[in-house]
């Protein structure tokens, strides 16, 4: 049975994989008109990251019951990975649509937001995946040692 941590990440996973799979009709839109290629990259790069953050999630959601984290640790990871991820979609799907990248500040205020829902996604990724190999590191060295 899922813990509520595992059952967090696995509803974000489905959810994020499901707009993955939606972003690939404007995708498929923008092949189809003769879009820019601008435009074609930003959905592309939207529908394949949605889609492979989406499975990310699900097979963590999966592996975070068996790590040496506490309960408490397991929901914080997955509640700063659930903001992380939705911070990301957003950039990417909002990214696209703009036609902004959101890799530097911008002086353009779509492209700014577009930047720090970028920024808000990396820096939690970054922590909660240090949070993870430290619990997958003990959960290692537990079953060395036994």
């Amino acid at each position: 049975m899922f813990s509520l941590p595992s059952s967090i990440l696995a509803f974000t996973g489905f959810l994020v994989l499901l707009f993955g799979l939606l972003s690939g009709v404007p995708l498929g839109s923008a092949i189809n008109r003769g879009g820019d290629e601008e435009s074609i990259r930003g959905w592309h790069v939207a529908h394949s990251s949605l889609v492979n953050g989406g499975v990310m999630l699900l097979a963590i959601s999966a592996v975070l019951p068996h790590l040496a984290l506490s309960q408490d640790w397991q929901l914080v990871a997955s509640i700063l990975l659930s903001i992380s991820t939705y911070a990301f979609s957003f950039a990417l799907l909002f990214g696209a649509w703009k036609g902004h990248r959101g890799l530097q500040k911008d002086t353009e205020t779509e492209g700014n937001i577009v930047y720090f829902a970028n920024m808000l996604g990396a820096v939690l990724s970054i922590a909660v995946a240090g949070l993870l190999v430290y619990g997958a590191s003990i959960s290692l060295t537990k079953s060395i040692l036994s």
